[in-house]
């Protein structure tokens, strides 16, 4: 039997009931995505001839208590979906890979059916499940040992079993080891100790004066001002000033605190971010193409700022908390300690019920926020795509689904809200029983003079008493705040911990002067392990000639040009410049000498000249003027009324892509480096344009290394050698009149778009 993940007693329970025997089964496993795409706890049983999953979830209650006195927890599973298969009558069952999420997904007849989602996290199970049917559908038995070395990804917590939330990081938020977080921390503290100094004595200050106001407020007030004979008798006044004068004074403490606290706390955010973004703008490429940039741009921003509010608004009042809870405790066994026992006799079971709630609570405030983006996800989604609503008349169509959307996410924050207005009044009071215990045995201590118990004595006791329920209440929500702000510092130290896969050599050659010779031997490449991209490829490029690669989509021609310029590291090979290892070049030596026109161009917010003089900033405006005018941009960037002035970005002056690219060559050709790489770089213009820019990049190239990849042929025509790319490796190299002779690669993409040209009426 291979289990992936146990079934919890409940859900078992609910197959038994439904006939499937979770005991007997080949596979168990789970997910977290329901049918609808909202967070569930989805559960997964595969015997030999049936594929069975249930949608639901599993709720945990107390039930009483055992006989050594511990709580009993319960489990119910909720179901909201359940739906059997039978793998005689599948087809083709896979995994089919989405945007954040997948799903896997067959054919009975001609029919599609789907089987279940997943998130990412569950990738790797949904991949072992696939397999697993499809064995037991083949000879109707599974290779078990296989199996489990394809399950070598562990994404289970070695220490309590927990599966790690983002399989990408493998961290436990219940075994993370928060104290090293914590140190990190202080390091950064550490710069403003003297402030911190002043923070925790101002808070000192602060919860000695709240300690004193109670005992004048009634000790004094009822014993010394109000009895006849007392110490202040009849100062009225005088006393209430006093009160008056603590109060102000507290509230300039504060204040104090509340600006140092917000002063401290803010650079310290601004430290992190500044140390984030300085280890991101050193990391590899790889980091981010496994990254989303919404994800990255949330942990810079959001993680920052959930860890600012904490440490300005959350943990100077937590040790103000900390310290009154402590003097009032104090005070209040002081003066009676038997009473103050019997007022926290219910505080335990208040911390014990709450901790159980929130149990309950995290489910739901996960099951809301997958709704609300779903919701969110409609709304863009046809906001941004009205055009084609409006084109097809689907607008009634389109509000059904937003009446769905929305209607499933306001059904989620009905019942947290409708949750929350049953249990935590009677939380609360629970709490606050202890009140009525103290007015029920002060007062009878009070009637019966028993000890030193007297009116004045009891409203003191009780305003201390009642002064502990707003500490006890923030402790018990500040604990999930913690919680939050750990998992925040955790992904922030991991960004700051992470190292480039990338590294510049710890003494590299730098070259005063480039030729531009490039030589690929035998290099070899693989995004994904186990699965080359680029396979044993070898050629020379001698300095201040030509060379086009050509090949299919997919074929590994950009990846070329990614590991010329070290984007990524070669796995197997070597790349040379000049005779010297590009890995123990500089990178000075290598960003100066070598730039890219990419056919994915990107432009900054700013001005067209801005971004033309990215690439050397030091240009003036006239080598701007003539880099534009080569890359042909000059003529539409004056038709402009603010010409190289024009804003451009969101927001701003939109530019079609063949406008885009010639600004991206533009950038390159200021740069005037040794080596030159042209990546489709004229694939989004038209015939006439790219023709102006051909020539005009053929002027550019003389005496310049250039490696174009291009799709259209065409392009190539002037390069000096060609190579082919074909599923990663070069089966044919030379020149375009050599490569026609030998009718291979090359011949075929060659005949093929000499065809797709007699079509339109042009001859090649």
């Amino acid at each position: 039997m291979i289990v992936l993940e146990k079934l919890p007693a409940a859900v078992k329970e609910f197959f038994i009931s439904k006939g499937i025997q979770p005991d007997e089964a080949v596979l168990t496993m789970k997910t977290d995505l329901g049918i609808d795409s909202v967070l569930k706890d989805v559960y997964i049983v595969i015997d030999k001839e049936k594929a069975a999953v249930a949608e639901g979830t599993v709720l945990f209650e107390r039930r009483g208590f055992n006989q050594n006195g511990n709580p009993v927890r319960g489990e119910e599973f909720e179901a909201a979906r359940f739906e059997q298969f039978n793998l005689a009558e599948l087809e083709d069952i896979k995994v089919e890979q989405l945007i954040s999420t997948g799903r896997v997904t067959a054919t009975s007849g001609k029919e599609p059916v789907l089987l279940f989602y997943f998130s990412s996290t569950y990738k790797h199970d949904a991949g072992i499940f696939c397999q697993v049917a499809n064995e037991l559908k083949k000879d109707g038995k599974v290779d078990e040992k296989k199996i489990k070395e394809l399950n070598v990804e562990d994404n289970t917590c070695p220490k309590c079993g927990r599966r790690y939330p983002d399989p990408d990081r493998k961290v436990c938020p219940k075994c993370m080891d928060k104290i090293r977080l914590i140190k990190k921390l202080a390091k950064l503290f550490l710069h403003y100790k003297g402030y911190i100094f002043l923070i925790f004595c101002s808070l000192t200050m602060i919860a000695g004066l709240g300690a004193i106001t109670p005992y004048v407020s009634n000790q004094i007030f009822y014993k010394d001002v109000l009895a006849e004979g007392g110490k202040y008798y009849g100062m009225i006044i005088e006393i209430i000033l006093v009160m008056i004068a603590i109060r102000l004074v507290s509230l300039g403490v504060s204040l104090i605190n509340g600006v140092i606290s917000a002063k401290v706390s803010a650079e310290v955010t601004y430290d992190m971010k500044k140390s984030i973004f300085s280890t991101i703008s050193r990391l590899s490429l790889s980091f981010f193409t496994n990254r989303q940039t919404g994800g990255l741009m949330t942990q810079i921003n959001h993680d920052s700022i959930r860890i600012y509010w904490f440490f300005c608004d959350g943990f100077p009042y937590f040790v103000l908390n900390i310290a009154q809870l402590a003097i009032f405790m104090i005070i209040m066994f002081t003066i009676n300690p038997l009473l103050t026992l019997y007022a926290f006799v219910t505080v335990p079971i208040f911390f014990f019920s709450f901790k159980l709630i929130f149990l309950v609570f995290e489910k739901l405030y996960a099951k809301a926020y997958s709704r609300r983006r779903s919701f969110n996800s409609l709304i863009t989604d046809v906001l941004n795509g009205m055009r084609v609503v409006k084109s097809f008349s689907r607008e009634a169509d389109e509000m059904k689904r937003f009446n769905k959307r929305s209607m499933k996410s306001a059904e989620a924050d009905t019942e947290i809200s409708t949750k929350a207005a049953k249990i935590f009044p009677m939380l609360f009071f629970l709490l606050k029983i202890g009140s009525y215990v103290v007015w029920g045995v002060g007062g009878w201590q009070v009637m019966m003079k028993t000890g030193t118990m007297d009116y004045a004595t009891l409203m003191t006791f009780v305003a201390y008493f009642s002064l502990i329920y707003g500490p006890i209440e923030f402790l018990a929500d500040i604990s999930n705040w913690w919680s939050e702000c750990l998992n925040s510092l955790q992904r922030l130290f991991e960004i700051n911990d992470a190292v480039p896969d990338v590294k510049e050599k710890e003494n590299p050659i730098t070259l005063e002067h480039v030729r531009g010779d490039v030589e690929f031997r035998h290099v070899s490449f693989s995004y994904v392990e186990n699965r080359k991209v680029i396979d044993d490829i070898s050629f020379k490029v001698p300095a201040g000639t030509t060379l086009g690669i050509v090949g299919h989509t997919g074929a590994g021609k950009s990846t070329l040009a990614n590991l010329l310029t070290r984007l990524y590291d070669v796995k197997e090979g070597e790349i040379l410049i000049d005779g010297v290892n590009v890995k123990d070049l500089s990178f000075e030596t290598l960003r100066r000498s070598v730039a890219i026109v990419s056919q994915e161009t990107y432009l900054f917010r700013g001005s067209i000249l801005e971004n033309i003089r990215y690439a050397c900033p030091e240009a003036t405006n006239e080598q701007v003027i003539a880099a534009a005018k080569i890359a042909s941009a000059h003529d539409f960037i004056i038709k402009y009324p603010d010409g190289y002035h024009t804003q451009i970005g969101f927001g701003n002056k939109e530019l079609s892509g063949g406008e885009r690219q010639r600004i991206s060559i533009a950038r390159a050709i200021l740069k005037n480096p040794r080596i030159l790489i042209l990546d489709e770089a004229t694939a989004a213009m038209d015939t006439q344009t790219e023709r102006q820019i051909q020539q005009a990049l053929n002027r550019l190239t003389k005496g310049r290394t250039t490696i174009i990849i291009a799709h259209r042929l065409s392009t190539l025509r002037d390069a000096d050698n060609l190579i082919v790319i074909e599923n990663g490796k070069m089966p044919e190299s030379g020149t375009a009149k050599e490569l026609l002779m030998k009718k291979g690669v090359y011949y075929k993409l060659y005949k093929m778009q000499a065809e797709a040209l007699k079509t339109i009426g042009i001859e090649a």
